[in-house]
Order: structure tokens, then C-alpha cells, then sequence
């Protein structure tokens, strides 16, 4: 594999990680892609949140993950762009504690491995009728 693609293989492995941690609630494997000092940006609503990552992983405890509720959660990568090691990953997130989410992830490598230092998102309730995601460009450069 040429050693862009091979990068490319690898960011997306941890925003995979990141939507099967989600999904079954493993906050150990959040715990692995993310720097301890990781930042999470949020909108929804009215409502604006500024946390370290700590405030994921509580949130992530004190709700029964997709798995469990029976949400038809999906994560779809729309978009990743790196240059050396800076990457960005947006994702559309649908079906996620109550949730559907556009996702940003910046990541940086560090001593080798891709990490997320940075989420931002922005959420809107769930649809009761969700249909699937389809049709989105991926751009990846």
C-alpha cells in the first residue's frame, strides 16, 4: 500500500474506533483514540459545551449505548483530509443516545499513533422515522 493510503487506513481506523466505542459504550476503547487532553466542542439547540474528553466518557456511562437501546446507529465518514501529521475527519452520526450528530475530529500523530485531540460537533434529535444514510461524498485529499 503507498504510504498516503496507508495514513489514510489509519485515521479512519480510529473515528471507527470512536464509532464502535459509541455504539457498544467501551470507554476504554474511546480512551485509546483520544489524548488524555483532548478537548469536546458541542452544539445543540440552544445549548453550547466546552469539556475536556472526560465529559464524553461520563456521558457515555450514565446512558445505555446504541447497542443495548436497540437505535439504529450509523456512522458514516463524509470527509478526511491530513497533511503530515494533521489530519481532520468529519462524520455524519446518526442515532446515538437520542441523537443524530455532524461530527469534526482533529487529530494529530504522536510518537506514531493517530490520536483525536480535538471533537466538535453539532446534534438534533433523532427523527422517529430514520432512514438510512445514503449518498454522501466522501472527499478525501
Amino acid at each position: 500500500m503507498n504510504p498516503r493510503n496507508t495514513e489514510l487506513a489509519a485515521i479512519r481506523q480510529v473515528v471507527d474506533k470512536y464509532a464502535e466505542g459509541c455504539h457498544t459504550g467501551n470507554i476504554a476503547l474511546l480512551r485509546s483514540i483520544f489524548h488524555p487532553q483532548a478537548m469536546m466542542y458541542g452544539a445543540g439547540g440552544d445549548n453550547v459545551l466546552m469539556t475536556p474528553i472526560e465529559g464524553l466518557y461520563a456521558y457515555i456511562e450514565a446512558n445505555e449505548p446504541p447497542q443495548k437501546t436497540g437505535e439504529p446507529h450509523q456512522n458514516m465518514v463524509t470527509s478526511i483530509r491530513y497533511e503530515g501529521n494533521a489530519a481532520v475527519v468529519e462524520t455524519v452520526q446518526e442515532a446515538a443516545y437520542g441523537n443524530d450528530y455532524t461530527n469534526f475530529f482533529q487529530l494529530l500523530k504522536i510518537e506514531g499513533q493517530w490520536l483525536i485531540v480535538s471533537k466538535s460537533y453539532n446534534a438534533v434529535p433523532t427523527k422517529k422515522e430514520q432512514q438510512p444514510i445514503t449518498e454522501l461524498h466522501m472527499q478525501e485529499s
